[in-house]
């Protein structure tokens, strides 16, 4: 029971991953939580039920959720998180927070309204196991975490080697010293944003994907855990919020294994508590903003 769990847990964490890496990226870069960045995800998964229902075919359904996904971040960015952070102080922290809480709360109901605000089954899953020896292999969790393990490997890469990736690094440790040396720091952020939002609409596919439904209200699961990830792993930090994501998932199934589903988040918590009390940096932390 406990290995099944742990097999479980351990898929699960990919798409967990997926969200704390974005959560990561944007506070690193801006100083801000995006609360809004799991409810992209649910527009995705929406997107693509709209445009399999509209007759598109499943891989065209995939690149206009991606596009649309994407569109509706960098509106987001632009109209809400932009303005609330011309403020400085506490204000350039807690605004942004607040405006995009509300914008996840107005995504919701906008999807709600148009799809209804019950869950839908998604037009693209699969729901088959692999025995192997005793245990049971969720093919559709399998794939996500090998999507979620590959996507995060590329973006390690990415900030890693690429001349954007150091730019990113450049603006995220400080963006007024970023700005003198010539970087566009408004074109990284805004950049950065699409990127992380096209993750978040991949999050979103691979949830419809392997669970089969997908609800307008589905990001707020995804948002605590990506949140509690960035936090355990170490804020700000891409690999931190994999390793926080891992730590997650592999918590969880312990929890469920010894203790029953009622209590799966309260393993959770206890750990995230441990972390605060005694490394509050996380478990990788980032060089931190300048």
């Amino acid at each position: 029971m406990l290995l099944q769990q742990l097999v479980n847990g351990i898929l699960v964490s990919g798409i967990y991953a997926l969200f704390a890496v974005g959560f990561a990226i944007i506070f690193g870069m801006m100083g801000v939580l995006n609360m809004a960045h799991a409810d992209f995800a649910m527009v995705a998964a929406f997107a693509m039920v709209w445009a399999v229902g509209a007759g598109l075919n499943p891989v065209a359904g995939i690149a206009v959720s991606i596009v649309v996904t994407v569109v509706v971040a960098l509106s987001v960015e632009r109209i809400v998180i932009r303005p609330s952070r011309r403020f400085g102080g506490d204000a350039g922290v807690e605004l942004p927070l607040i405006a995009t809480l509300g914008c996840g709360l107005m995504l919701q109901n906008v999807v709600a309204l148009l799809f209804g605000n019950k869950a839908m089954v998604f037009p693209a899953s699969l729901r088959a196991y692999w025995r192997v020896g005793g245990l049971l292999v969720s093919q559709s969790l399998l794939i996500s975490f090998g999507v979620a393990l590959t996507l995060i490997a590329m973006l390690e890469l990415l900030v890693r080697r690429s001349d954007f990736g150091r730019q990113m690094r450049a603006v995220a440790q400080n963006r007024a010293a970023a700005e003198i040396m010539g970087i566009n720091a408004t074109a990284i952020v805004v950049l950065s944003m699409a990127l992380t939002s096209a993750l978040a609409g991949v999050a979103g596919l691979l949830v419809g994907y392997s669970y089969g439904l997908v609800s307008p209200f589905l990001g707020l699961t995804y948002a605590i855990k990506g949140l509690i990830a960035m936090i355990i792993g170490g804020v700000g930090s891409v690999t931190g919020a994999a390793l926080g994501a891992l730590v997650i998932g592999l918590i969880e199934a312990v929890t469920v294994a010894l203790f029953g589903s009622q209590l799966r988040d309260l393993g959770v918590f206890l750990v995230l508590l441990a972390v605060l009390l005694f490394r509050p940096s996380g478990l990788l932390p980032s060089a931190g903003r300048g």
